[in-house]
Parts: C-alpha cells; structure tokens; sequence
C-alpha cells in the first residue's frame, strides 16, 4: 500500500520536459519596451542648522529601541507576577485540598470507631457475672 501511493507521487511529480519552442514562444509574448520602475521623489536634504534641532533626530534615534526595552521589561514583570499569582492560586488550593482530606479521613475515623465498636458488642459474649456472683 505504502510502495503503491509512493509510486504514484513520483509518477506524479516526475520531471516534464516542455514542448518544443515553449521558450520562443514565452519571450515573444513578454513586451519588447521595457516600463521605468516607479519612484518616489526624494526630499531636499535639509542644512544643519543647531545643535538643538539634532535633539529631535536624536530622540527619534533612540525613541524605538527605548520602547522596544520598555516593552519587554514591562513583559519580564508581567509574566512574573502571573507567575506568582498562579503559584500563589496553586498553594491555596493545595491548602484547601489537605483541609478537605483531613475532614474526610476524620469523618471516616468517626464511622470506622462506631462500625468497630458495632461489631465489638455483637460478637462480644453474654455476660456471665451473675451466675459467678451467685456462686460466691
């Protein structure tokens, strides 16, 4: 079955040669003139002025690395405080759990004394301490 479907995918994707003249016929289809790419008109560069009017281009420099760290220190913290408020979230329910188990195992301690006691009593013999009084 494997060898079946693996025959037919190389049948199916086996080279094929192209038909005689598919390259004359492709370039004679493309245009002869060849159109200008299209673009976008530059701006004037403009003088230096100051030094303060560097201070924008500096800020716009450093602007997106900034909120790049910004945004990942913001991320760290983030994901630390879900993190401690899920471990947190965790440890209450643990809690809760082990408080539920120990109700159910000293709700079954309580059945288990009345069943043992129960049993006790019905296989307990009579008394006979009256008969050994009367004897003495």
């Amino acid at each position: 079955m494997n060898e079946d479907i693996e025959n037919r995918l190389r049948g199916a994707l086996r080279r094929i040669d192209p038909p005689d003249g598919f390259a004359e016929r492709l370039l004679a289809a493309l245009p002869e003139k060849e159109l200008p790419a299209p673009v976008a008109a530059l701006r004037a560069a403009r003088p230096v002025v100051a030094q303060s009017a560097a201070s924008p281009t500096r800020w716009r420099r450093f602007a997106v690395p900034g909120a790049l760290a910004a945004s990942l220190l913001a991320a760290v913290f983030l994901g630390q405080q879900i993190g401690a408020q899920r471990y947190a979230n965790e440890q209450r329910a643990g809690l809760e759990a082990s408080r539920e188990l120990m109700q159910a195992l000293r709700v079954t301690s309580k059945k288990l004394d009345v069943a043992y006691q129960a049993v006790r009593e019905h296989d307990a013999p009579p008394p006979h301490g009256d008969a050994e009084e009367t004897r003495t």
